[in-house]
């Protein structure tokens, strides 16, 4: 009996440094496959024993198990290694399931990891609360109106993941960025969306600000983007394809964001602003034009009476006819005078002047507005003008505008 214990004894002082440096080992090669620096490795596949998850053997069977059993330390990160599914990882947990560890879940490519809920009182997919990277993912939403992702961390990643919401039957959001108080610095990057135009949201930001979201296709939604809460402030969208939704772009709250390269297209509305002071650059479509006022007379501007004097800014667009972001292609003008003048345009009340122009005759203003560049109005802007003359008036110019509506 003394040489047995003798014996344990010695297995258990050689085993433990090996099993040390085997799993130390396993971070190291977690690290190079995540390009992340993570504390655990915790692999889920079909074929494991649930038995600690630290080895492809050991594997847990279920997602749900490797997030409960992922650390909750502040100073944590845990890689978990999604393998493919026969068909899904189901959470299969009512409500918002959620965890609170800092997670990276890695699946092997977004078509053969597909995660579902399946629980008849799920509200979502799944919530994650801690510091959390989600890559190479599928998030089935189902039927029904359950939610898919949500992530409540500043600095939260989605990366190269698909949404699918093409059964529901009743309103529910792919995957939502939403903050108690305000989070910063989300990412959701080379994503894809499909879902029902009659139901599904693609992306939600609530109380989140200065996010980087870009290469980001979304098709047949409800809502392709919709942004809430004042505090949602600064938050860039570059690069993004929208089309075949109900609204692309729903802009509820929140100041000045970014939209740079995106592509609308068939949606039965592209913008609907409630707030009015976001910059947009490259936006694509097929947008009508019109050209404005729609008669024969125009809208007329008088000089001042001095020469080389600017007269009085007067209206030529106003706000309360533009319902929705707008760019000025070009414009016509007939002087009441040959002789040589200037006119220049303020969108903000004469505080500046986007655009300035001499001519002497009647003049065609072909290209944009500012010249030279795509310059895209908020919806509500109203647009004035005002003129001079090299000699002394007043003297009226009369213009016309085409416009092109996004």
């Amino acid at each position: 009996m003394k040489k047995i214990l003798i014996f344990t004894i010695f297995l258990m002082i050689i085993y433990m440094p090996a099993r040390a440096s085997y799993i130390g080992h396993l971070k190291e090669i977690g690290n190079a496959i995540s390009n992340r620096s993570i504390t655990d490795v915790l692999y889920v596949n079909e074929n494991g024993s649930g038995n600690g998850g630290h080895t492809v053997g050991s594997a847990f069977i279920s997602l749900s198990d490797a997030l409960d059993a992922a650390s909750t330390d502040a100073g944590d990160f845990t890689l978990i290694n999604l393998a493919p599914a026969t068909d899904s990882w189901d959470i299969n947990i009512a409500g918002d399931p959620n965890w609170t560890a800092n997670v990276f879940i890695l699946g092997s490519s977004r078509n053969f990891c597909k995660i579902i809920n399946s629980h008849g009182s799920a509200t979502s997919i799944m919530k994650l609360q801690g510091k959390s990277i989600c890559q190479y993912l599928n998030f089935n939403l189902g039927s029904g109106s359950t939610d898919g992702l949500i992530m409540t961390h500043g600095g939260s990643r989605v990366e190269s993941c698909q949404f699918s919401g093409q059964e529901l039957t009743g309103e529910a959001t792919a995957c939502s960025f939403i903050g108690e108080s305000t989070i910063k610095y989300t990412t959701i990057k080379e994503c894809n969306f499909l879902g029902d135009p009659n139901f599904m949201t693609a992306l939600k930001f609530d109380n989140v600000c200065c996010s980087h979201n870009f290469h980001v296709h979304i098709h047949e939604c409800l809502t392709g983007i919709q942004i809430l809460n004042a505090a949602s402030d600064d938050n860039i969208f570059e690069e993004f394809g929208i089309g075949a939704c109900g609204i692309a772009l729903d802009l509820d709250a929140g100041n000045k964001q970014h939209f740079t390269c995106v592509n609308l297209h068939n949606n039965t509305i592209n913008i609907d602003d409630e707030v009015g002071d976001h910059i947009y650059h490259n936006i694509g479509g097929s947008f009508i034009m019109d050209t404005l006022p729609n008669d024969l007379t125009g809208v007329t501007v008088a000089s001042d009476a001095s020469a080389n004097t600017w007269g009085a800014d007067t209206i030529v667009l106003s706000g309360a006819s533009r319902t929705k972001p707008f760019s000025i292609i070009s414009y016509f003008v007939i002087p009441s005078a040959s002789e040589l003048r200037k006119v220049r345009f303020t969108a903000d009340d004469g505080a500046t002047y986007f655009d300035e122009v001499v001519f002497s005759e009647t003049k065609q203003a072909g290209g944009s507005t500012p010249s030279g560049t795509q310059f895209i109005f908020n919806a509500g802007t109203e647009i004035k003008m005002s003129t001079k003359s090299i000699s002394a008036g007043p003297d009226n110019v009369t213009i016309w505008f085409k416009i092109q509506e996004i």
